[in-house]
């Protein structure tokens, strides 16, 4: 019983840790989301998927929803996959994908006649 206690509890600090460095990354690094499509506003969306090596990769997820053009008021839901090399303060995009193409719609915001 102590051990899978103690299990649980390092667990429970590698992700509290994970989810203080993606925190800081959205609030104190400018720098690296410049280079990405992630915007300060986007870090209350995000959902720790998975950390390895307590922490130098974290895994997480995000649901965005960006428009094609800014002028349209289309938009569609993306769900994508990132990870965040903390040693070497890098993001990386692993995966994309389009929810509302999978659903068969066009992204076009709902008619008010409907």
């Amino acid at each position: 019983m102590w051990n899978r206690l103690k299990l649980w509890w390092r667990k429970s600090r590698r992700w509290s840790r994970a989810r203080r460095e993606l925190d800081e990354m959205f609030t104190r690094r400018a720098d690296l989301l410049a280079t990405t499509s992630l915007r300060l506003e986007h870090r209350s969306r995000t959902q720790v998927l998975d950390v390895l090596d307590s922490p130098r990769r974290i895994y997480f997820g995000i649901v965005r929803h960006p428009r094609p053009y800014k002028f349209s008021l289309q938009h569609h839901r993306v769900l994508e996959l990132w990870c965040l090399h903390v040693e070497e303060e890098r993001l990386e995009r692993l995966q994309g994908h389009n929810l509302t193409r999978e659903a068969f719609s066009d992204g076009d915001p709902p008619s008010a006649g409907v």
